[in-house]
């Protein structure tokens, strides 16, 4: 009797916890979107930087990102609302690496003091890459940035908007959301970059 009483416990039990694991992952949110609270965006050249190939000692090189609050979308008829969709973020944030060639097949990475940058818009910070953040302008509704990077030595140099992707021919953005709000990804092409993500240019 007491046997026959631990089973029907037993099979209520697995029944129970049963139920509950279905209702566990039938309200999980199987989109990945969803669960990390993220929306991407596909745009084009909203980071741009000149085609220029020589410059001087003493000259700067300028890269300049400028993004509208709505943002026209590859393939969708409707722009999307950055600074409404993110729930008000003022900052958008990038990276790129520029390096000088070292030898035949090497390249070190460039790197100067925060204070060197030529920030005429937006904000930046230097080190192992150039970290950039485009500062929203609620006068023209825009995220803008335009930092000048100093050329300080002759070389061979390239530039490039991969450090923290896989991707070669785009510049991967990402606003800087508050906790629980949802951050706009964006995946911007660049024109002027080669088959391998990079651009050269010479220092003279």
């Amino acid at each position: 009797m007491v046997t026959v009483f631990k089973r029907k416990v037993m099979k209520k039990s697995a029944y129970l916890f049963l139920l509950f694991a279905i209702s566990i992952f039938t309200s999980c949110d199987t989109n990945d979107d969803g669960f990390y609270n993220t929306v991407y965006i596909d745009a084009s050249n909203l980071v741009t930087f000149s085609n220029q190939t020589n410059y001087s000692t003493g000259d700067y090189f300028y890269v300049q990102g400028v993004i509208p609050r709505l943002l026209p979308e590859v393939g969708q008829t409707t722009p999307v609302d950055i600074y409404k969709t993110t729930n008000g973020a003022t900052k958008i944030a990038f990276s790129y690496v520029i390096e000088r060639r070292v030898n035949a097949t090497d390249w070190e990475v460039v790197s100067v003091n925060d204070n060197q940058l030529d920030i005429e818009e937006g904000s930046a910070q230097n080190g192992a890459y150039v970290y950039g953040l485009c500062l929203y302008n609620s006068t023209d509704q825009v995220y803008n940035y335009r930092v000048g990077f100093p050329l300080t030595a002759v070389g061979n140099y390239r530039v490039s908007f991969g450090y923290n992707s896989s991707s070669t021919n785009s510049v991967e953005l990402r606003s800087l959301s508050e906790p629980k709000n949802l951050v706009a990804y964006i995946d911007s092409s660049i024109n002027n970059l080669d088959s391998s993500g990079y651009f050269y240019f010479n220092v003279n």
